[in-house]
């Protein structure tokens, strides 16, 4: 056979796309070289084209071998459920099905392998070398519960198949469920935000205050940027809280210190100021770790010597085994340096189910169990969470289940007008078909951890679902190609997830999105995001759907108050017009920023969108990013403190009247929102 129809099919096969279409509408070609490497990060040993049609036979018996797919999907309620198994040849007799299901509880069928079993051939993908194979579709009409389900097959010939049952809701967890409808929520980094002083540091005690006082104004969320262990010491050292350390545990640099008698009531944060921002002031993450680590020390060794308190975090441990893991894998790197670095031996030593904690170890251990009690009490019904796409690849998730991770790639971005070489975030992406024999495994750990603490989750890139660029080693952004996953099978895990931990899901779906996302999304009741700037058409702006977290940006844009800046005068007075004969802006006003962010709040207030999530720093006017998306280290992305405390906007009456404007919006207060508009809010 021809190598090149071979290639194309196995690239087809293992999930590549040889063409996109990227944000200008064109068709884009993947280059065989770089279809070639991708292959190569998935773990296929293909040198040349030459090689393709002697790997497509190998997987194609591999398939048969295997008899099923490793996963199976079914909704609840939604039955007779299809099942589809491979034969190589006409079986005779019966098949027996045995089904355990996570609470132990077993079913057995016999299934007659008669005419009521619906048969298709299978064409070989080599059709001069193979033999052709049949497809079975069984009907089954069994009940059974929501959740994770264990499938054994027994054949005639004696092979048994295994398959993982996903029985997943129709949906994710739907919003108005958890009162999530005309509902809104602020939004700041954690890092950002302080009391009295910014040196008085940000922890957990901070983000509850902040609950605290939205509750009081009659919000519902608060979202934040995620919450996961960055490195914050010398090497590896990226503060970026999309290069998480691991994305089952918390941060321990949030941590108050006042836990313990033996420390003071907290440690402050040193800070410092980059040139050319000479107004803003930015987390030394160093330092502040080195001293906020050293507290976290003080805080365990007095934690040890407290019967009651090592019995606790030891019982702890024992039912989170894999935080001993964490905390050893952390001590190590700090002694030692990077994992790809370690000797091979070092792995067994830190993965020893037997050893015990050492005082470094025991610190990352102690911190865990007090972040996640931090996080429990902040409380699940007030959280918007973020999720991040990938992990830091010298982290522990990376190292800890190295199969899991394509190691040969990084995610990334195809080129667009931002971007025009495209984009390497520098994390290797999940190996869609070993987590899929995994059964998902750490997908739903890792949704669990999050889905567990939160009201709202935001899935970062969640067009990852369906299909991720993926930049081979070496190549530039340009050089990318779009990989495959199955879908229906994350958005399983995530609706038994979101419903186990009562908890909605929004996706970020900003960019260039397929229509077919969307779709997906709106199936599964996920809301999206509504930009603003995003969503200007002609002078005018759509109105947020239903199903939607509705903001004026993100972090990964400049605040409102520079977007303004930046729209020409033209602009300006087109979109206050358009605010003015909607009935947003009082007539004949000359609106000063304020005025324009509140006529805006108006806007996304009486709109139909789920949630309006509120930039805090948009109420006081800020013009510096939290990030400048493709900088990376050299500028000072992720640590910029806001301009204001807690206890200065807690009490201002700008502040408030602003998130009143807002609140009064969602209730669907028209009188008092006319007379908001008939009044100058200045």
């Amino acid at each position: 056979m021809n190598q090149w129809p071979a290639l194309r099919r196995l690239a087809q096969d293992a999930g590549l796309y040889r063409a996109y279409r990227d944000i200008s509408g064109r068709r884009q070609h993947a280059s065989t070289e770089g279809i070639l490497a991708t292959l190569r990060a998935l773990g296929i040993p293909i040198r040349n084209p030459e090689d393709a049609p002697r790997l497509l036979r190998e997987r194609w018996h591999a398939r048969l071998e295997r008899r099923i797919e490793p996963v199976q999907v079914w909704v609840h309620g939604q039955g007779p459920h299809r099942l589809c198994l491979y034969a190589p040849s006409e079986p005779e007799g019966y098949l027996e099905l045995v089904i355990r299901t996570e609470t132990g509880e077993t079913t057995r069928m016999r299934v007659p392998l008669d005419e009521r079993v619906a048969r298709r051939v299978l064409s070989p993908p080599i059709p001069d070398r193979d033999t052709s194979a049949l497809q079975l579709e069984l009907s089954l009409s069994c009940s059974l519960p929501i959740g994770y389900h264990d499938l054994d097959i027994h054949y005639p010939d004696g092979r048994v198949a295994r398959t993982l049952l996903m029985v997943r809701p129709p949906t994710v967890l739907p919003p108005e469920t958890v009162g999530l409808e005309a509902s809104w929520g602020v939004f700041l980094p954690l890092y950002a935000l302080w009391r009295d002083d910014p040196t008085d540091g940000a922890t957990y005690s901070r983000l509850q205050e902040l609950v605290a006082w939205v509750r009081s104004q009659h919000g519902t969320l608060v979202g934040t940027l995620p919450l996961l262990p960055t490195y914050l010491g010398d090497d590896p050292y990226d503060p970026s809280p999309y290069a998480p350390v691991s994305r089952l545990l918390w941060s321990e640099f949030f941590l108050d210190h006042d836990t313990s008698a033996s420390v003071g009531a907290g440690v402050s944060s040193p800070l410092r100021t980059v040139p050319g921002d000479t107004q803003a002031l930015f987390v030394d993450y160093r330092a502040s770790w080195q001293q906020r680590f050293a507290a976290l020390a003080a805080v365990a060794r007095d934690a040890e010597q407290r019967p009651e308190s090592r019995t606790a975090i030891q019982a702890w441990l024992h039912a989170h085994p894999q935080v001993s893991e964490y905390a050893r894998f952390r001590a190590t790197v700090d002694r030692f340096g990077r994992p790809s670095r370690w000797p091979a031996s070092r792995r067994a030593d830190v993965l020893a189910p037997d050893r015990s904690l050492d005082d470094l170890s025991w610190t990352y251990a102690v911190a865990q169990w007090l972040a996640s009690r931090r996080i429990a009490e902040t409380g699940p019904d007030a959280l918007y969470l973020d999720l991040p796409l990938g992990v830091h690849p010298e982290g522990f998730d990376v190292w800890r289940w190295p199969h899991l991770f394509a190691d040969g790639a990084s995610a990334g971005a195809p080129p667009d007008p931002f971007f025009a070489g495209g984009q390497v975030w520098g994390f290797p992406p999940l190996h869609p078909e070993r987590v899929r024999e995994d059964g998902y495994r750490y997908v739903r750990a890792v949704l669990a951890h999050h889905l567990g603490a939160a009201r709202l989750l935001r899935i970062d890139h969640v067009m990852g679902f369906h299909r991720l660029y993926w930049v081979p080693q070496g190549a530039s952004g340009r050089d990318g190609v779009y990989v495959r996953y199955p879908a229906e099978e994350y958005y399983a895990v995530l609706a038994i997830e979101s419903h186990r931990a009562r908890c909605a899901v929004a996706g970020e779906d900003l960019g260039t999105v397929p229509p077919s996302v969307r779709s997906a999304m709106a199936r599964n009741r996920l809301l999206r995001l509504w930009v603003l700037p995003f969503e200007r058409r002609d002078g005018e702006f759509t109105p947020p759907p239903p199903l939607a977290v509705a903001s004026l940006d993100t972090h990964d844009l400049p605040p409102f108050a520079t977007l303004w800046d930046e729209w020409s005068p033209e602009v300006q007075r087109s979109v206050i017009a358009w605010l003015t004969e909607n009935g947003y802006l009082r007539p004949g006003a000359t609106p000063d920023l304020a005025t324009i962010v509140q006529a805006f709040l108006r806007f996304l207030g009486t709109s139909e969108a789920a949630v309006v999530l509120v930039n805090l720093e948009d109420l006081w006017g800020e013009r510096l990013p939290h990030n400048r998306p493709g900088t990376g280290l050299e500028e000072p992305n992720w640590r910029r403190l806001s301009q204001r405390g807690l206890s200065s906007f807690f009490r201002d009456p700008a502040v408030v009247q602003l998130l009143r404007t807002l609140d009064r919006s969602r209730r669907g207060d028209r009188d008092d929102d006319e007379t908001a508009r008939r009044s100058d809010p200045s």
